[in-house]
């Protein structure tokens, strides 16, 4: 069986080349792989007619961060690769390097593969939903999460161990999911802001990596005497509320920031409608402490809550409000259109047994 690199991508193999000796960049000796280092899109496709089988063997673009999380797909790659040839795929790497690294491989590369996965952290996959949603013929796409927290795969019940992540991608269903955008940015669960929406991109890597969760949860405490409240007239598909807000968050997952903030049953992901959740201005103790109980009990009836299900939201500031996308900064904006785009993205997931995914073949 032959597991093919191709560098047609760039300076796609240079992590991994440039920390393995010369005869073994990826171990594959032990099922018998052979390793082939390409130069250019063509010879690599030469490859893609099995002799023996005489059919059409899949070709797979693998876009990995290698600074994700704890940096683990550094040790996982190899078993990760071997799943891929297993299953007998063609497969191209790319190591990121820098921001929209992924975006920009799939909106140039990803319609010539049949699969796009990727492995990394929410802000990884945010960049290739952007990057597929420029595609007129979109790749089935895989995630395999290395991140700290990431929401999205858990709320598609993807397993958090790589090579069974892997697997799935290679046994999966495919799930037509939807994605929302933001003026002219995608997300794929959550459009945010207010003090904890901040917490993922203003809290260092180093912290990430060492803590984990935690960390998101200390750097969050810093920000509780720093919440400022937004006047804000908010728009939705039934109606008009107008008033003083100190976090919103709009999503199309069962968790956001690591918590599960929505009853399974609650969420469908491909049902073309965002969850919105805004608290209101806290004013004293005792209405934190309402807003906390509804919060923790998953009974989001407080009187500071407003919550609804919608197609569109626009929302008009008095200011300029920060956003997140998916846990990264998403700009400053005094007036924003979200809509929530219905089943666009062909995702493999690891539930299709769950009330919330409705599995498409």
């Amino acid at each position: 069986r032959d597991f093919c690199l191709s560098r047609g991508l760039g300076d796609v193999y240079k992590r991994q080349s440039q920390q393995s000796s010369p005869k073994q960049k990826i171990s594959g000796t032990e099922t018998g792989t052979k390793l082939e280092m390409q130069k250019g899109y063509g010879k690599y496709m030469e490859k893609h007619y099995d002799g023996e089988q005489k059919k059409l063997r899949k070709t797979l673009l693998f876009i990995y961060n290698p600074m994700a999380g704890k940096e683990q797909i550094k040790n996982k790659l190899a078993d990760i690769i071997q799943v891929f040839c297993e299953a007998d795929f063609i497969v191209t790497l790319m190591a990121t390097n820098r921001q929209n690294d992924a975006k920009n491989a799939v909106i140039e590369y990803g319609s010539r593969y049949d699969y796009v996965v990727c492995s990394g952290g929410d802000g990884t996959m945010n960049e290739v939903a952007n990057g597929m949603m420029r595609l007129h013929e979109k790749p089935i796409c895989g995630y395999i999460p290395a991140g700290t927290v990431n929401d999205f795969a858990s709320s598609l019940r993807i397993p958090k161990v790589m090579r069974h992540a892997a697997e799935l991608v290679t046994q999966g269903k495919v799930f037509r999911c939807d994605l929302g955008s933001f003026n002219d940015k995608f997300f794929t669960y959550v459009a945010g802001f207010g003090a904890f929406t901040e917490v993922s991109y203003t809290t260092p890597q180093e912290w990430k990596n060492m803590l984990g969760k935690t960390a998101y949860f200390i750097e969050g405490l810093k920000h509780l005497a720093e919440i400022k409240p937004h006047h804000m007239r908010i728009t939705y598909d039934e109606g008009v509320v107008e008033d003083d807000f100190v976090l919103g968050l709009v999503s199309n997952s069962v968790s956001v920031a690591g918590y599960k903030a929505y009853k399974k049953e609650d969420i469908k992901m491909d049902d073309g409608l965002f969850e919105v959740l805004f608290i209101r201005d806290l004013k004293n103790a005792l209405e934190l402490q309402e807003v906390l109980n509804a919060l923790l009990t998953k009974h989001l009836d407080a009187t500071k809550m407003f919550r609804c299900s919608s197609r569109h939201l626009h929302i008009v500031c008095d200011d300029e409000v920060q956003w997140t996308l998916d846990g990264e900064d998403g700009g400053s904006w005094d007036e924003v259109d979200l809509f929530n785009h219905q089943q666009v993205l062909p995702i493999i997931c690891g539930a299709v047994s769950y009330t919330h995914l409705r599995a498409h073949e």
